[in-house]
């Protein structure tokens, strides 16, 4: 059983990128609006109304409808939404930043919909920002060493694409005991309904571990094969070796649902498989707004 998935990476040139990124983060919130003006072709009409419902992108992306399948919902409850954006400033570089946008299972059939709408995302956040307008110098398609393979602006034609496997990025994961943790943006993790204000690994390893089982089973060929109840309790024995993780207000948001976990911490005694899940965990984003760019992070051998 496998999830499939796609990176896509813009890169996007501008006078002033370290101004112009911080509004993205905003912006993505209304990336629902965007995709559905990119693809519906009903006007005003509800959804629930719309005669094209069952073969519309926007339905199929953004409806999170539950599984007809009783033990699916039992175990997994709402589906996440199938992709996940990052922002990326490029270092000591402010004429130029990245959006990265992972796409999981069927929603791949509607990349030239998402290309769409980030188009319209950067042209609607152009009129917010100050300085130059941003452009799209280039878009790429990264595999499984990050490699960029150019694409076609029009998505016209996708012989660049590479379509990678979950599975193949687990098992190509080299184990590790110890581990350095990069919060690159705010991780709003969740515990008992409540915004964790100090960094529990514990938490964060069942909550990726809830993330990537639910994308697997209601996105991908069935459920993700691993020991859960092992790897959670596994996740009590870790050892935090360098906290150096805080909960912080970014310097692009006043707003309290913005401020999150940043920072790197370093872990050891992780058990076999805690690794492979966190590196497939690192495509999809964590913890609340993962699809909208809080959670990125990276997790590298220490």
């Amino acid at each position: 059983m496998d999830l499939n998935l796609v990176q896509i990476v813009f890169d996007v040139e501008t006078d002033n990128a370290a101004v112009q990124a911080a509004y993205y983060y905003q912006a993505l919130r209304r990336f629902d609006l965007l995709f559905r003006q990119a693809c519906c072709r009903c006007g005003g009409t509800q959804c629930s109304a719309c005669k094209e419902q069952t073969a519309c992108p926007y339905r199929e992306v953004f409806a999170q409808e539950l599984s007809t399948d009783p033990d699916i919902v039992r175990r997994h409850q709402k589906p996440p939404l199938p992709f996940a954006f990052k922002i990326r400033q490029i270092p000591d570089n402010n004429s130029c930043f990245e959006i990265s946008l992972v796409v999981v299972g069927n929603a791949v059939n509607h990349l030239a919909v998402f290309n769409s709408a980030v188009r319209r995302l950067i042209e609607s956040t152009a009129q917010q920002c100050p300085g130059a307008v941003p452009v799209i110098t280039g878009i790429y398609c990264l595999d499984y060493q990050s490699l960029r393979h150019e694409l076609d602006c029009s998505f016209r034609s996708t012989g660049n694409l590479v379509i990678l496997s979950s599975l193949e990025i687990m098992e190509n994961t080299v184990e590790a005991e110890n581990i350095r943790l990069i919060l690159d943006s705010p991780l709003r993790l969740l515990s008992a309904g409540a915004v964790l204000y100090d960094f529990e690994f514990t938490v964060f390893l069942r909550s990726q571990l809830r993330r990537c089982s639910s994308l697997f089973a209601y996105y991908g060929d069935g459920e993700l094969e691993l020991d859960f109840a092992g790897l959670s309790a596994a996740a009590d024995h870790v050892k935090c070796l360098k906290n150096g993780i805080r909960y912080l207000q970014p310097s692009w948001s006043q707003r309290s649902n913005h401020a999150g976990l940043q920072g790197i911490s370093e872990f050891g005694d992780l058990a076999p498989g805690m690794r492979p899940l966190l590196a497939l965990g690192s495509y999809l984003n964590a913890g609340k707004g993962a699809s909208f760019g809080l959670g990125a992070y990276r997790a590298e051998a220490a």
